[in-house]
């Protein structure tokens, strides 16, 4: 899933800079992105009330992103889930990758590890997504995987 998440944000940075040739964006319009992490960033600023409707994202490309933005704001109690996973199965240092699982209503539908299945890494994974903000799209179901591994230094 990486390659088409990969081709899937290189399509949408192809698009926005083809967009932009010869024409001026307007300062006061704003993408659905855009709007869509100010509306988080201010449910995070007056003590993590989120709005009751998540965002709509326009196409796969801004739902991915929006996705992995979303996960990435989950990302220490994810971690945490991680290293308790490694831990309990003697892997030091083995590379970890979860999938999560997006339905066109934002709701999580499930979570994967890749190669090590693991109950109780999943569960701890969803617990750890719970109340995050996913978008809703005419995309269908979308995956995101994340690759979670330790660098020596």
């Amino acid at each position: 899933m990486r390659v088409s998440s990969f081709a899937a944000l290189a399509a949408l940075f192809f698009a926005s800079t083809a967009g932009c040739a010869g024409s001026r964006p307007d300062p006061s319009a704003k993408s659905s992105a855009s709007a869509a992490t100010e509306a988080s960033d201010a449910g995070d600023a007056d003590g993590g009330a989120a709005s009751s409707e998540p965002p709509f994202a326009g196409s796969a490309a801004e739902a991915t992103a929006l996705i992995s933005s979303a996960v990435d704001k989950k990302g220490s109690d994810i971690g945490a889930c991680v290293r308790e996973f490694r831990l309990r199965k003697n892997l030091a240092r083995e590379r970890v990758s979860v999938s999560f699982g997006i339905d066109m209503e934002g709701k999580l539908l499930g979570v994967t590890s890749k190669g090590k299945e693991d109950a109780e890494l999943k569960s701890c994974v969803h617990k750890a997504l719970e109340g995050a903000t996913f978008p809703r799209s005419h995309a269908g179901v979308i995956t995101v995987t994340k690759t979670y591994e330790e660098l020596l230094q």
